[in-house]
């Protein structure tokens, strides 16, 4: 027997097997994950793209980040790679109303909004595909359940992973039992702190393939709030629980068909009135 060839071809799938299971899997998510920010907050979000011919990108985060963000616009964080591997720092500036009319869509009884970015960035983004958002089928066929470990990226407290704006990865497991079915819950909690600022990051897993796959997005945190009474004020001390609150999926996913309808639908009013 040649031992090399035997040797080499143990050594290959070792790799293969890294690749696939161990590798750098969140990279995508990485790269499609942007801090959404004004004077009067800063949040996190994501870009998803919907397959063909729907070439625009959705922005995708918490609704009440759109809400308390005052103004026509707000600003996303973009980042321009160098050729020598590093960054550049790009603040794109994006109209969120026009007038008093939300430029974005809401689902109905959750919180969460899309917004559908029709012109170009000016930095090429690699959004995610629908297809990387899961389902109930999908999260069964990976077997998770309570325990299961989860990732996050987000931006806590305006914080960033370094001066070209990465977004924080951290990591925690599902609280909720039990977490399937979806419904009627829309929610479920995760063992990992949440902080103001990482609303509207994805929460994502590490599939059997080694490819990501997002399971939820962050819309807030568990605390008890104590109120303490003195003789000349009252405070309240609030105190974290460790636990962030996630939607599934399939609200995200509702939502950016939504926000692809509501397009249709105004392009056809607009096309009515212009004839």
């Amino acid at each position: 027997m040649n031992y090399r060839i035997s040797f080499a071809v143990v050594v290959v799938a070792l790799l293969t097997a890294l690749q696939v299971f161990g590798g750098d899997f969140a990279s995508e998510v990485i790269q499609a994950t942007f801090k959404f920010k004004h004077p009067d907050c800063s949040s996190t979000c994501f870009l998803v793209r919907r397959d063909e011919p729907d070439k625009a990108m959705y922005l995708v985060t918490a609704s009440h980040v759109f809400e308390s963000t005052k103004g026509q616009t707000a600003v996303l964080l973009l980042r321009e790679p160098k050729t020598d591997g590093t960054y550049l720092r790009r603040e794109h500036t994006i109209s969120i109303r026009r007038g008093e009319t939300p430029l974005w869509t809401r689902h109905p009884k959750e919180d969460v909004a899309v917004m559908r970015l029709a012109e170009p960035l000016p930095v090429a983004v690699r959004a995610l595909p629908l297809t990387d958002l899961a389902d109930e089928k999908r999260l069964m066929a990976e077997g998770l359940n309570t325990c299961s470990s989860i990732f996050t990226l987000t931006y806590p407290r305006l914080f960033e992973a370094n001066e070209w704006g990465f977004p924080v990865a951290r990591q925690g497991m599902i609280s909720s039992h039990p977490f399937l079915p979806t419904q009627p819950n829309n929610r479920y909690l995760t063992d990992n702190t949440t902080f103001p600022g990482d609303s509207g990051g994805p929460v994502f897993v590490n599939t059997k393939e080694g490819r990501p796959l997002i399971i939820g997005i962050v819309i807030g945190e568990f605390r008890h709030d104590e109120k303490v009474s003195m003789e000349y004020q009252e405070l309240t001390i609030q105190h974290p629980f460790g636990l962030g609150i996630v939607l599934y999926p399939q609200i995200i996913r509702e939502t950016i068909e939504n926000a692809s309808r509501e397009h249709t639908r105004t392009s056809e009013v607009e096309s009515e009135k212009a004839k």
